[in-house]
């Protein structure tokens, strides 16, 4: 095959674009897909050398079909593993691949069907409690309302029971910080020297080591219990290695609880508030999915095998999440010299995988900005290249997580649109921040009208 040239951003444009794209990182990518194609080079912060690419033949190569050849950039994952510890999603080698072995079975469908009940008590509890507070003009912010939401059915499908009030709160808050924090040592990293001198990596520090404190707290109370648990926590303490037949330590327990509770909660979050943005601008297909959960499901609430067949539901979860990815971004780096599509990848190029990029590539989807959820019906989903979608990833490492967010945010939509109609309050600039992850820069105010029936 021959060898293509790969259009390249001078350092220097790509330093004068720092501060810009630490601002909006999507609207620059965006803008370098379109002008200079599917795959340039730039450098990060103007120092480190890279290569974007939203082109789903190297997409899949890296993800999956050469995947041994590459490794997770540490200029993303060293970052978050220092504040967020050495969990399945900053982990690598053979270390993660141990991991993954040990802890994959905790999320078999069996595992996950035992956790519907305690998963829709909790959504019937918080949204009763959100249509109370909610106000005489019903104005919530869905993005906040969400993380919430998603967060404490996390701790419930965790840890069985909700963390104290206060605790909860803390947590979130001190993930939301260190994620923003992290972000910044990402894109501009000319500046971790004013960050350790200025104190700012201290506190940093010494969040993470309060959200580990609480996480700790947990789980040395669920060592203290002899009863067993139907929960995640359960599976982890219960999991044993194979070659050795031991169990994890309390740091490798920690770190994956922390790694669950932060991943398990920040994508669902906010592919749901997108998902209730997308439903309020398009209100025939809140009303198509009412038609099926009632067609469905009768009055009751939905049960794990029913989930299958609410097709339309996971259809607009799936379109939702094609349009604001929650993870939009992720990169590896490349152990030997490589070459794909006519693209040579030298040994120890750094890649950046453009997930928003391919998702909204007019090469790939017809009218790419447009919802339409019948892109994933089942008639239509093998006609498209299998890594031009891929909102938990790809290959080996596809989000082990994956059938248990689409659990999470199909019961809590039920739920939802049983008690509320959505409306998008008006005057409202609606923009997507990349941090992580995709989530409303400003938040989502919507209008939450409580429905006669339920």
């Amino acid at each position: 095959m021959t060898t293509r040239s790969v259009p390249a951003i001078p350092r220097s444009r790509s330093l004068l674009n720092s501060v810009r794209f630490l601002r909006n990182p999507l609207e620059v990518i965006s803008e370098n897909l379109k002008h200079y194609g599917d795959t340039y080079t730039f450098h990060l912060g103007g120092i480190q050398k890279g290569m974007m690419t939203a082109n789903p033949d190297i997409i899949q190569h890296i993800l999956q079909k050469n995947h041994r050849n590459y490794r997770k950039s540490p200029i993303h994952f060293d970052k978050l593993a220092r504040f967020l510890g050495n969990g399945l999603l900053t982990s690598d080698g053979e270390y993660w691949l141990r991991q993954r072995r040990l802890i994959q079975p905790g999320f078999h469908r069996t595992r996950l069907a035992a956790l519907t009940q305690t998963m829709n008590a909790e959504i019937a509890a918080f949204l009763d409690r959100t249509g109370q507070i909610s106000g005489a003009s019903g104005e919530v912010d869905m993005s906040r309302t969400m993380m919430e939401l998603a967060f404490r059915a996390v701790a419930r499908s965790l840890f069985s029971a909700d963390l104290p009030e206060e605790r909860l709160l803390q947590l979130a808050q001190q993930i939301t910080t260190l994620q923003a924090f992290i972000i910044r040592l990402i894109r501009q990293p000319y500046l971790e020297w004013w960050f350790n001198l200025s104190g700012a990596t201290a506190h940093h520090r010494h969040l993470s080591g309060g959200a580990r404190s609480t996480v700790t707290d947990l789980i040395r109370q669920r060592r203290q219990k002899p009863e067993q648990h139907d929960d995640l926590l359960q599976m982890l303490l219960d999991a044993r290695y194979e070659d050795t037949g031991e169990g994890m330590s309390e740091k490798q327990l920690i770190d994956e609880s922390l790694i669950l509770f932060v991943a398990g909660h920040e994508t669902s979050a906010n592919a749901l508030a997108w998902t209730c943005y997308l439903l309020s601008q398009h209100p025939e297909s809140m009303k198509q999915l009412r038609a099926e959960h009632e067609a469905v499901l009768g009055d009751r609430l939905p049960e794990f095998a029913d989930l299958p067949r609410l097709e339309y539901t996971l259809q607009v979860i799936e379109e939702a999440m094609r349009l604001y990815p929650p993870a939009w971004i992720t990169d590896r780096m490349a152990i030997a010299d490589d070459e794909v599509a006519g693209v040579h990848i030298p040994a120890g190029s750094m890649i950046a995988l453009s997930i928003y990029g391919a998702h909204h590539s007019n090469d790939l989807w017809d009218a790419p900005e447009a919802f339409r959820p019948e892109r994933f019906s089942k008639e239509n989903k093998p006609k498209r290249h299998p890594y031009a979608y891929l909102p938990f990833g790809g290959g080996p490492r596809l989000c082990i997580g994956n059938s248990f967010a689409m659990m999470e945010m199909q019961l809590i939509l039920v739920q939802l649109l049983r008690r509320f109609d959505l409306e998008l309050s008006p005057g409202q600039e609606i923009e997507a921040q990349a941090l992580i992850t995709l989530r409303p820069k400003n938040g989502l105010l919507m209008r939450l009208s409580r429905r006669t029936a339920l």
